[in-house]
Formats: structure tokens, C-alpha cells, sequence
């Protein structure tokens, strides 16, 4: 059974947060250019392991934390959201309460086409990592302690289960176990640049590959459907880029003028 309905979505107004109704949906913020850390030191990733009885490998990809330079670039505020993605995508659909909530079950091709169409691309890894952490290692955009109230997750066991069968048909992320909330509702979840939703909401698409060879694309950020553990800046989810979820969005990057 649905929380909402389109039938109660006049009333959801009223609830829903005022940056949510007020932020310009295409606002971007210019990152300098600069250092960023990428991955996860030893000493944090031996505190996670240990905190959550995990195997090392899981957190493989993350290690050894290396340090490296962006350029000058401009990335968008916010999540690319419903109203904004059908600006260009003429055809798509959905819910009118959804309007202002981040675009998902978009394939990396969609993400990369739109991102070119409006003028831009899709982010490296490195910069949307500057981005989300800006001169620090912080394991999160706003620190390094997890803060519940910064976001929107799902710290459950079987949270990975959440995409399969009739989830993965969702036509948005907003259903029975939480889903996603309207791009830009966490003020103290922001990075230290000032973007919204780094952390939880939806995955995000990056440029690149997590493995070439094996046609990998790659995801950061965590989503509405994620242990808290995902939401880590460090955390690499990699991906085919062919089937669409009802957690995987993006947001672009642009030459600054």
C-alpha cells in the first residue's frame, strides 16, 4: 500500500520543506580547484570493519586512500529532478507530487545524454568526490559522524533486497518503505560547498568505469534504500549501466565560463 496517492498531493505541499519549493532546480556552485582524498584510510576502514563485523574485501576498492587534483569545475545544487529532467526528455513521466524530487530509474547513457544536452557532463569520481568532501578526508559531506537527521536511508539488513521484484517497477523512489525526499531537504547534510544530497536520496551516476574490462559504470552517495554504511563518501557501487533502479539518479558538472 502507497503512503501517498496522487489524490493527497495538494496536501503534501504543506509539508514539504521550503528550500524543496524555492531552490532554482538548475543552481550550480563553482568548486576551486584543489586537493581531494579519494578512498579510505587504513585506520577508518579497520574501525568499520571492526564496527560492523565485515570482511575486509568488501571495502577493497576503497583502499589505499590516494590524494589528487581537481580543475576548477561548476556542479549542479542539487539532484537533477522530475521537473527538470522533462525539461529535455520530452516523454517522461511522473507522479505531480514527484515534481521536485530527484529523477530515478535513469540508465548512465540517459545521465550522460542529458548532462551533454544542458550543457555539461557527468562528473569523475575525483570531482564529484571534491565536491561532497571538499579539502578533508571526511567520511561524510557534513563530517564524520553519521547524523540521521542529514538524510534519507534505509539502515536495514535487507536493504539491498528493496530494489528487487516490485521495487525495481517503481516509477519513482516514494513508496511503503520510505523513499526519496524532495532534491535539497537536508540543510545540514550539505557538503562544505554547499550541494545538497550528497549522502542518501539517490545514487548517483559518474563518468568513467569502477572496471572497464568487465563494462562496470559507477555510483556514489548511497540512496534512500541504503545502510548507512553506503552513504559514505569513499563507497564505490559499481554498476553495468543497463537496467534502471528506483534509486540511481545523478547531477552534472560544467566547465566553469
Amino acid at each position: 500500500m502507497k503512503v501517498t496517492s496522487l489524490a493527497l498531493a495538494p496536501l503534501l505541499a504543506l509539508y514539504l520543506p521550503l528550500s524543496a519549493w524555492c531552490a532554482e532546480p538548475s543552481a550550480r556552485v563553482l568548486i576551486p580547484k584543489g586537493a581531494v582524498i579519494l578512498g579510505t584510510d587504513k585506520e577508518t576502514l579497520k574501525k568499520l570493519i571492526t564496527a560492523k563485523d565485515a570482511k575486509p574485501e568488501w571495502y577493497a576498492d576503497e583502499a589505499p586512500a590516494t590524494k589528487t587534483e581537481t580543475g576548477a569545475f561548476e556542479i549542479d545544487v542539487y539532484e537533477v529532478t522530475n521537473t527538470r529532467y522533462k525539461e529535455i526528455v520530452k516523454d517522461h513521466t511522473f507522479p505531480p507530487n514527484l515534481a521536485a524530487h530527484p529523477v530515478v530509474n535513469v540508465l548512465w547513457k540517459e545521465a550522460n545524454d542529458f548532462c551533454h544536452a544542458v550543457g555539461g557532463r557527468l562528473p569523475t569520481e575525483a570531482e564529484w568526490v571534491r565536491a561532497a568532501r571538499g579539502d578533508t578526508a571526511a567520511v561524510y559531506p557534513w563530517g564524520n559522524e553519521f547524523n540521521p537527521k542529514n538524510t534519507v536511508y534505509m539502515d536495514s539488513a535487507d536493504a539491498g533486497k528493496m530494489k528487487a521484484g516490485s521495487y525495481e517497477a517503481e516509477s519513482s523512489g516514494e513508496n511503503e518503505l520510505g523513499g526519496t525526499r524532495p532534491a535539497g531537504s537536508f540543510e545540514t547534510g550539505k557538503s562544505p560547498f554547499g550541494v545538497y544530497d550528497m549522502a542518501g536520496n539517490a545514487w548517483e551516476w559518474v563518468d568513467g568505469w569502477y572496471d572497464e574490462a568487465k563494462q562496470l559504470r559507477l555510483l556514489k552517495g548511497g540512496s534512500w534504500v541504503s545502510p548507512s554504511e553506503s552513504l559514505r563518501v569513499s563507497t564505490r557501487l559499481p554498476d553495468g549501466g543497463g537496467r534502471k533502479f528506483n534509486d540511481y539518479g545523478f547531477r552534472c558538472v560544467y566547465n566553469p565560463k
